[in-house]
């Protein structure tokens, strides 16, 4: 009997160290590797987060792009997907997330990307503008990642449970074999030039596969989020927190999440790197 609660024990800590990424009533699908896949190499990528003498590449295919954009990451000791993910939104002004803590590990519901870099806002399923953290991550207290937009349709945003979700790929070379995940991204260990892709599989019908490999642009230091915003519409306010959570209603040395707010009432989310 004791064994038995052992092993029992052992098996539930084992499943909260791999979740499994996709929500049940998904079914994995292939896709064709990218038409560049033999080509595009890690000295192609730009934009680089993490320290460490390991390399791995990170993957996003938004539906609104042809391209599947390419982030580089650093790094030493044990990282997991997880961990790639939230580093490299941490140290880009224009990446979003949006992920739950679950008993069984990170799950991550919604990717965005400030594709005319001049602001991020998502709106939730009643319309009102969401804050996200410090380090651009939207975190929910479920998986209910459904029914969320942008305010821009210029920007790249997916994000879905029930209507569409994210399928968690992995390569090693992915010109020559891209395979669907076994495990969520907290279980998932990362090793010296692995590769981590991500596509967004809507069930309402239309299909999303790999586009030709794309670089992400390199950081631009910018002096804050709403210099470059064209609006006619007349600023509110405007805040900015700092990566330790602190407010002001002046930039901080780093990156920033800025709020501006508009006198009648809408929102601008956005990162800066001041």
């Amino acid at each position: 009997m004791k064994k038995f609660y052992i092993l029992l024990t052992a098996l539930f800590c084992a499943a909260t160290m791999v979740a499994q990424q996709a929500p049940k009533h998904a079914k994995p699908v292939s896709h064709k590797a990218p038409a560049n896949a033999a080509t595009f190499t890690f000295n192609d990528i730009k934009n680089w987060s993490g320290e460490g003498s390991n390399s791995a590449a990170l993957v996003i295919k938004w539906t609104g792009s042809e391209y599947s954009w390419v982030f580089g990451y650093h790094f030493d000791g044990d990282k997991t997907g997880a961990d790639m993910v939230m580093d490299i939104a941490a140290n880009n002004p224009r990446f979003f997330v949006m992920a739950a803590d679950t008993n069984f590990g990170k799950t991550i519901g919604g990717f965005g990307w400030d594709a005319d870099n001049n602001g991020f806002t998502l709106n939730d399923k009643n319309g009102n503008a969401m804050t996200p953290d410090e380090n651009g991550i939207y975190n929910l207290s479920s998986t209910s990642f459904d029914s969320y937009v942008t305010a821009s349709d210029a920007d790249f945003w997916n994000s879905g449970w029930m209507q569409g979700y994210w399928s968690y790929n992995l390569a090693t070379n992915p010109a020559e074999k891209i395979s669907y995940a076994s495990t969520g991204c907290t279980g998932r260990k990362l090793t010296d030039g692995c590769w981590d892709l991500w596509l967004f599989s809507s069930f309402s019908g239309g299909s999303n596969t790999w586009g030709d490999f794309e670089a992400i642009p390199a950081n631009e230091v910018v002096p804050t989020a709403v210099d470059d915003i064209q609006t006619s519409k007349t600023i509110a306010n405007v805040t900015y927190s700092n990566l330790a959570g602190q407010m002001s209603e002046k930039p901080f040395s780093g990156v920033n999440i800025v709020v501006t707010t508009f006198t009648d009432g809408t929102k601008v989310t956005a990162k800066c790197i001041k």
